[in-house]
């Protein structure tokens, strides 16, 4: 047995020289417990052309490489990592992976200067299950870049540039679970934009600019446990949006501009099944729910409507009890109120095609106080009468008695009459002229 493992001894210790020979300058290369050959930290400005064949896991981070040819790795055909990370990397040449076959982990991340990618980059790397892409300032992903990445479970897009994802993007990434695309400009998520995500476990979409959701956009992601949505330009997002989101646990939604009126609802009936964890939902607007939780509302301040100038103008239940749009004639004060809304912003609010739906039940229409133009500052082409929904009684014209006696008033006064209308007699005459009448007759 001793000679046996003296042997063995001897033998490994002939072959380790050999693949310290093949070991590229600057580099260190051992074979356990895969042949590894690490350059990291070297200052190097090119990728080193002298990689044994049989090299297993390349790591070349912390450099200088500003280019990847498509001949780097022409014969690395048994590399499982490969690590490029944090270099000077602007340009990657196509066909630069192609025969990678055996790839399994990509870091290309923190290349700041690379910004685009080729859409045929990532093509043929049918076992590549980790692509780190972060902080690379790509500015789009190509159609197609994602094709054929049957494998792939992690993928890193945080901290970039991107402001659109088109759709389909994701397609073929039917074994994706982590997907990280927080720290981007994304403006919005389209119908198709996660379809064929079907085994997506966590989506980050947190510090983005997102400020619409198509009703359907999360409609494969069933099996979705965490979602991160905060910091966003969200003011308003759909029951009927979350819905598919059947296996969700964790949901943070803060840090938006959640407005809480009758268009919350639904979320608000949402969150009523949800069984998960969920950050507060702050409401921004209307101006006396601010800073309140969207969730611990009662339902009743979400009846309340609010129009694009974040004026209070329908609730979602009208009964007996609900006000009127008629003026009091009793309340002067109501009556102004009623004159900052012009005849043409009424107008515009009177419903197409015959629509039956309430434009106004709320009280005259008001502004929170804290939104509201005092009306002595509208302009007065915007203090027009508005036309009444109803005919108003009629009332005798007031009489200013500046520089006038009671009598004078009296006079200026019409008479109502179902006939053709005459001036009025002066009172004090009448008695003589029917004396006179009397003493002739």
């Amino acid at each position: 047995r001793k000679r046996r493992s003296k042997l063995l001894i001897l033998v490994l210790c002939l072959n380790f020289p050999s693949e310290v020979e093949l070991c590229p300058g600057a580099c260190v290369c051992y074979s356990e417990p895969k042949i590894t050959i690490s350059c990291q930290q070297q200052g190097l400005g090119t990728i080193p052309i002298e990689i044994p064949v049989q090299t297993q896991r390349i790591f070349l981070h912390n450099n200088r490489i500003g280019l990847i040819q498509s001949t780097s790795f022409t014969f690395c055909r048994n590399i499982s990592i490969l690590w490029i990370h944090s270099n000077n990397i602007s340009l990657i040449e196509p066909g630069a992976f192609y025969g990678l076959n055996k790839l399994e982990e990509l870091d290309l991340s923190d290349n700041v200067n690379l910004k685009s990618i080729n859409p045929s980059t990532f093509q043929g790397l049918v076992h590549l299950h980790t692509l780190h892409l972060d902080r690379c300032g790509i500015l789009e992903l190509s159609t197609g870049l994602f094709r054929g990445l049957f494998s792939l479970q992690y993928l890193y897009l945080q901290d970039n540039n991107l402001q659109e994802l088109p759709d389909d993007t994701f397609l073929d990434l039917a074994n994706l679970t982590y997907l990280f695309l927080h720290g981007n400009k994304i403006k919005r998520l389209s119908e198709n934009v996660f379809r064929g995500l079907t085994n997506l476990d966590r989506l980050l979409l947190h510090q983005n600019r997102v400020g619409g959701v198509h009703r359907r956009a999360f409609h494969d992601l069933g099996k979705v446990m965490t979602l991160y949505l905060f910091n966003n330009n969200l003011t308003v997002l759909s029951g009927e949006t979350m819905a598919p989101l059947g296996s969700l646990q964790y949901l943070r939604l803060n840090g938006n501009q959640w407005v809480c009126d009758c268009q919350a609802r639904s979320l608000w009936d949402w969150f009523k099944q949800f069984k998960g964890s969920s950050s507060e939902l702050e409401c921004h607007l209307p101006t006396q729910l601010a800073g309140r939780d969207l969730k611990r509302l009662p339902s009743t301040d979400l009846e309340v409507c609010l129009d694009s100038f974040n004026q209070i103008q329908t609730t979602a239940k009208a009964g007996p009890s609900s006000h009127s749009n008629r003026a009091s004639p009793n309340n002067p004060l109501k009556d102004k109120e009623n004159m900052a809304k012009t005849k043409h912003q009424v107008e515009a609010e009177l419903p197409k095609n015959g629509s039956s739906k309430h434009i106004n039940d709320s009280p005259f229409g008001t502004y929170p106080s804290a939104v509201d133009p005092p009306l002595t500052n509208l302009k007065s082409e915007f203090l027009g009468p508005v036309e009444p929904s109803t005919a108003p009684t009629k009332r005798r014209q007031g009489c200013s008695r500046r520089n006038k006696s009671r009598s004078q008033c009296r006079m200026a006064q019409p008479v109502p009459s179902a006939g053709p209308s005459f001036p009025a007699l002066p009172s004090l005459l009448l008695p003589p002229v029917m004396w006179s009448l009397f003493c002739f007759s």
